[in-house]
């Protein structure tokens, strides 16, 4: 594969880790990252996380009748489709940036589960942004916008050069004053690099695509949605995922819990309230 000569981000390859250096950060200067670039690498989950993780995109991938004949998968409500997932939504370093960036009254929206196989060049830009029209029907400018989602990836499998179908983002680009399209190029996009187990985040707002994979390797991944809880979720309901009723109070919330009214929460009733008992235990 030729050089890539773009800036680049890689996270820790010491495959004992349990966080890559940016993880050092206190979730405070994460979130300033975040606020000021648009993106961040958290950290590297520990490997039996990881792996528990991919074995269940796999056993998902295996049974989904949407993947297509070359082994692509775009499974949308990717946190219902297995109950190993549920595993990654409460993950500390990634929840207390979520919560440090939005609030307590917090869930996952919106998941899907990605298999790309190796393939020729496409020549597709896939540039985007989240959340759909809400930009139009605020009738607000991306950088007048607030914050209200953000997404996070989680490679399950190597990412070592941007041909390894990367996810890439244009930092900044959520505080934009100008307009972008989709179908143009962005010269400074910067592809996100790191070892089966890294968690990035990014607004949003961001520009972001996944690039092709050219690689040799499946690439595999799971994409998350931290949005407050009052945003309209696009996944399988709490109630119709009777694997989730029985787990801890924090993951019940994350996943769709309404229990507490997401409108009228009290001091202390959200699992994830630092003043309720159920945060105090879990901590």
């Amino acid at each position: 594969r030729k050089p890539h000569t773009r800036r680049q981000h890689h996270a820790g390859w010491n495959r004992g880790m349990t966080h890559s250096k940016s993880a050092e950060s206190t979730t405070a200067e994460m979130a300033k990252t975040v606020a000021d670039e648009g993106w961040s690498v958290v950290g590297v989950l520990d490997r039996p996380l990881s792996r528990r993780l991919l074995r269940a995109v796999d056993e998902v991938a295996a049974r989904s009748p949407d993947a297509s004949t070359a082994g692509q998968l775009h499974q949308l409500s990717g946190l219902a489709q297995h109950p190993d997932l549920a595993a990654v939504v409460d993950w500390p370093p990634l929840l207390a940036l979520a919560v440090e960036l939005l609030s307590p009254n917090v869930y996952i929206n919106h998941s899907h589960l990605d298999v790309h196989p190796p393939h020729p060049p496409t020549g597709a830009h896939r540039w985007h942004r989240d959340n759909g029209l809400m930009g139009r029907d605020m009738r607000l400018l991306w950088r007048d916008q607030p914050r209200v989602t953000l997404k996070v990836a989680v490679y399950l499998t190597d990412v070592e050069s941007p041909d390894d179908g990367a996810l890439e983002v244009v930092p900044r680009s959520h505080l934009d004053t100008a307009s972008r399209y989709p179908t143009e190029e962005q010269s400074a996009g910067v592809p996100i690099l790191g070892p089966a187990g890294t968690v990035a985040v990014f607004d949003a707002r961001l520009w972001h695509r996944r690039r092709d994979n050219l690689g040799t390797r499946i690439r595999r991944a799971m994409f998350m949605a931290y949005s407050y809880r009052w945003l309209t979720s696009r996944d399988i309901p709490f109630e119709d995922v009777p694997e989730w009723a029985g787990l801890p109070p924090i993951r019940r919330q994350l996943l769709g819990d309404q229990t507490v009214d997401p409108f009228y929460w009290a001091s202390g009733e959200l699992p994830l309230d630092p003043r309720s008992t159920g945060f105090q235990e879990a901590a």
